[in-house]
């Protein structure tokens, strides 16, 4: 639990101290909401909802996993090229501590998708929607940015340039995701 408090209140040390199992824990449990809690909701929810496939559950895992490692390497390949001396094996055992927000937005997505009648028409929950959208979205910029710098280990114009390199590498990422079924992005 403490591991879990660091990642929140002191990121640039959860990236020293590299807690593997926090990280594959925060990766494990989104890619479990966003490929079997989401389509089991929406069954649940809904009973004209056709039943999840098991086959579709795997291969959604599975891009999700390979979606992970896909990030890492992106990021990897990129800071390498700008000069990063950290080893591939250190981005894929700390990437995932970036994924709090991320495990966030996958539960705020899965409800509000889910239960969007209860949305419909509402500019109350619509304003909070938003709201907690964009504080996820900058609090997971905020990580990135950390991550580059303490991970990396890039500074000045490197981190710049790797910011806005591997920016558009995410979106291109994030298309693909949700190319192959992913409701929000394993990045």
């Amino acid at each position: 639990m403490n591991s879990f408090f660091e990642i929140l209140n002191h990121p640039m040390e959860a990236f020293r101290n590299k807690n593997k199992a926090a990280t594959w824990l925060l990766v494990v449990f989104t890619i479990i909401i966003d490929t079997v809690f989401i389509p089991l909701m929406d069954w649940f929810a809904d009973a004209q909802h056709p039943t999840p496939s098991i086959y579709m559950i795997l291969r959604t895992t599975l891009w999700g996993c390979v979606s992970y490692l896909a990030i890492c390497v992106v990021f990897w390949a990129i800071c390498k090229y700008l000069g990063s001396k950290t080893r591939l094996k250190t981005y894929i055992q700390t990437w995932g501590l970036t994924f709090f927000p991320t495990l966030l937005c996958s539960f705020a997505v899965a409800f509000s998708e889910t239960f969007f009648t209860v949305f419909w028409n509402n500019s109350i929950w619509g304003i909070l929607l938003s709201i907690v959208f964009i504080g996820i979205l900058i609090w997971k910029t905020i990580l990135y940015v950390i991550f580059l710098r303490e991970v990396a280990g890039l500074k000045g114009n490197r981190i710049i340039g790797a910011f806005v390199v591997i920016g558009i590498m995410i979106i291109a990422l994030a298309l693909f995701n949700g190319y192959v079924g992913l409701k929000t992005p394993i990045l």
